[in-house]
């Protein structure tokens, strides 16, 4: 979506449920707060705050979005989720949250447009909690070990597709995790999702992840412990190192 029409978007959105019955907060999320990391691919994330009892009828009569009769598709995420999908390849993606649902979520990068019951305070108490939340581990190094094991004993079991999503997916999420943790923060990072803009941030180690996946399940399992040895031993010297290694010798043996 073009710019202008983004913004459009985002303003219709906010006079809509600024006349909408029982809504007290709006909040935008991700590249939807922050022009500075949106394309012409973006989409809109946002969450709903309500009185207590009235989610229902918002996630049930969509016609407080803007251009809702030009919604291709609809797709529900538990009770009170949505994404929307419009003929024009639009997408936006919702919560409709009352105030004791909302904390139970995760935020990132926001930015409060309707505030009428403290919910500014509300979304910034969940931003830092979920900052606490994403934080390595102490046993990030065993869990690493422990991933990567798994998708090897898959591997030899015939679940190829399997072990293929714990090697390529998990453990390469629990690897930049654990390399995010010791570099500094930066506006770029996505605490909930380790591998966006990962291409902008460090165009080789993306690439060099990206060459694991046309290899087999343990020759790509060494290959991550090689890069995690490499980014993290020096950096955090206290990890299991010993127990990795231990890890590695099983995976050569497969």
């Amino acid at each position: 979506m073009e710019s202008k029409a983004f913004e459009n978007y985002t303003d219709r959105l906010r006079a809509s449920l600024l006349d909408a019955g029982g809504v007290v907060g709006l909040v935008i999320m991700g590249s939807t707060a922050h022009a500075k990391f949106r394309d012409e691919w973006s989409d809109h994330d946002l969450w709903v705050i309500t009185e207590t009892g009235a989610q229902d009828a918002l996630v049930e009569d969509l016609s407080w979005l803007p251009d809702y009769r030009d919604i291709l598709l609809v797709v529900t995420h538990g009770k009170h989720r949505r994404t929307v999908m419009y003929r024009n390849r639009h997408k936006t993606e919702f919560a409709v949250f009352d105030v004791n649902e909302a904390r139970e979520g995760k935020v990132e990068r926001y930015r409060v447009l309707i505030d009428r019951d403290n919910i500014a305070e509300l979304i910034e108490s969940i931003h830092e909690h979920t900052i606490q939340e994403v934080q390595p581990k102490h046993d990030g190094l065993e869990n690493l070990c422990v991933l990567l094991w798994t998708a090897c004993e898959r591997y030899k079991r015939g679940e190829l597709l399997s072990a293929r999503q714990w090697v390529d997916g998990f453990a390469v999420n629990q690897l930049l995790s654990l390399i995010s943790s010791t570099e500094p923060a930066e506006d770029s990072k996505d605490p909930l999702d380790v591998r966006r803009r990962l291409e902008l941030r460090s165009p080789e180690l993306a690439a060099e992840l990206f060459s694991q996946l046309g290899k087999t399940v343990p020759q790509a399992a060494l290959g991550l412990l090689q890069i995690a040895e490499r980014e993290l031993k020096a950096k955090s010297p206290s990890l299991a190192w010993d127990k990795a290694t231990m890890v590695g010798d099983w995976i050569r043996d497969v």
